[in-house]
């Protein structure tokens, strides 16, 4: 067998194993956020709503984000880090705090 006729038989499996040696990333963090316990935030690019409900900016990676969190809210001035962990689950850490665990929002039902 030529070298050219072993490569399309390899290339599925050289392929496969490329992939799973990457972890999974998700497609983005934007859209809406919840916790169990009732608590939502909005993610819109650079743009958030807080779970206090203030419209703010803060820095904004595709699969990270970032901000202050505003005076008048519970842990203001401390930092509130979210990663993304896969189309549905987001890690915040807020400040040197526990790490909490969000879900997407449901669809509301009209």
């Amino acid at each position: 067998m030529t070298k050219m006729a072993l490569f399309p038989a390899l290339f599925p499996t050289v392929l496969v194993g490329v992939f799973l040696t990457f972890p999974v990333q998700a497609d983005a963090i934007d859209g809406d956020w919840c916790t169990k316990s009732g608590r939502h935030l909005s993610i819109e690019g650079p743009k958030i709503k807080t779970p206090g409900g203030k419209n703010m900016t803060g820095n904004y990676d595709r699969h990270g984000f970032d901000y202050v969190i505003p005076k008048g809210e519970s842990d203001s001035g401390k930092n509130a880090v979210m990663v993304i962990h896969d189309d549905e689950t987001m890690q915040m850490t807020i400040g040197k705090g526990k790490a909490q665990i969000w879900k997407r929002c449901a669809a509301p039902i009209s």
